[in-house]
């Protein structure tokens, strides 16, 4: 919870108690945990016993677990309840949404850890990494060699790029995403106060000025710093302009170009998934033979090594169709615009644009250019 007194939960999960309650005794021995105060409070479960919170919201399914507590049926003449027996899948249930979970976790413990205190930023604060996924660091502070300087990017990507797959797991992806996000409009934004337009540094009361604030909107100096992120409308602006110079410079595209990724249809991105993840070396029949739902789980928990393979694959048929023996032959790939995207599944899909030498242009007044087309995009497209 971010308050205690929220009704809606920030963070909800399911957990073991005797196995966090062994997690704990261990992090607290560690030199990490030390440094940060943390310790073991005997008297947790006294102070937290009016926090806990009922997710049962129906109102049947109030009164049904009302009754289970007491012992009473909906009807006393039959003794028989089907939920008595076992289920068959327990657990498969489980859900982020707290008024879908049924009654089988029906109480909860609420806690606010940051409540009351002064909050620190991501970018001040150095142990963050550690602190946050416990799992991943196990108590230990990241060490680095001294005198040895290395961006957050650079550590990132050495993290990712490990044997160990802990840390390509998707919540540790999307946090490193929002830490190098943050530091990079930081940077941008000190960058951008000190760039003037025959005129001074960009002072406290300047930014207090509306007429100047709305001035530097108007020009699109306000946005200028978004262009590192990647979904604002100041970096499309900016590929915008690459595109346009280069129909500029080129003239118009011959060719559009649609790619996707087919991960479960590559037989050796399985067996490279199936390595890297349990450690196990399986043959070209075996991956094809996998089931699809065991090719979405393995293809779902490395969205790293998914995306390097793809990206490998891409240049290699980058290097295929700029051959002069390739499916281009005759039609030499002068350049070439690419946008990389990703689609609700989480794949990637690239859209570009071909500028092939020597391809015919159209022209409608002219039979033989119409002939001509026809003829060129027979050879070419499928």
């Amino acid at each position: 919870m971010r308050q205690i007194k929220n009704k809606n939960a920030f963070m909800y999960e399911t957990i073991r108690p005797k196995v966090v309650h062994t997690a704990i005794k261990y992090f607290v021995e560690q030199e990490l945990y030390k440094d940060e105060g943390i310790v073991i409070s005997n008297n947790w479960l006294n102070e937290y016993s009016n926090e806990r919170e009922n997710f049962v919201v129906n109102d049947e399914d109030k009164k049904f677990v009302e009754n289970e507590n007491t012992g009473k049926g909906f009807d006393d003449d039959d003794n028989w309840n089907e939920c008595d027996d076992k289920p068959i899948n327990p657990g498969a249930t489980e859900t982020l949404l707290n008024d879908e979970i049924d009654d089988q976790n029906d109480i909860g413990i609420k806690f606010a850890p940051g409540e009351n205190n002064k909050p620190i930023s991501i970018l001040m604060d150095l142990k963050v990494d550690e602190l946050t996924f416990p799992k991943i660091y196990c108590g230990k502070q990241r060490k680095i060699k001294p005198n040895v300087k290395l961006t957050y990017a650079k550590i990132a990507k050495s993290e990712l790029r490990m044997f160990d797959r802990r840390c390509g797991r998707v919540s540790k992806l999307f946090f490193t995403y929002k830490k190098l996000q943050t530091r990079k409009f930081s940077d941008a934004i000190s960058i951008n106060l000190r760039k003037t337009k025959n005129t001074k540094n960009v002072t406290a009361t300047q930014m207090l000025n509306r007429d100047y604030v709305n001035g530097s909107i108007h020009n699109d100096d306000g946005f200028t710093f978004l262009r590192c992120d990647r979904s604002s409308p100041a970096f499309w602006e900016l590929k915008k302009k690459e595109v346009m110079a280069m129909i500029r410079q080129l003239g118009c595209p011959t060719l559009f170009l649609t790619l996707s990724a087919a991960e479960t249809q590559w037989s050796e991105l399985i067996i490279i998934l199936t390595q890297v993840l349990e450690n196990k070396v399986i043959t070209l029949e075996e991956a094809e033979s996998m089931s699809y739902e065991k090719q979405c789980d393995l293809i779902r928990n490395d969205p790293v090594t998914r995306v390097h393979y793809f990206e490998h694959r891409l240049k290699c048929l980058w290097e295929i169709l700029s051959a002069p023996c390739g499916p281009y032959q005759g039609y030499e790939l002068v350049d070439k615009y690419v946008r990389t995207e990703s689609q609700v599944r989480g794949s990637p899909h690239v859209h570009a644009l071909l500028w092939l030498k020597n391809a015919p242009k159209y022209d409608e007044n002219n039979p033989e250019s119409i002939e001509s087309c026809i003829e060129f995009i027979d050879k070419l497209i499928s």
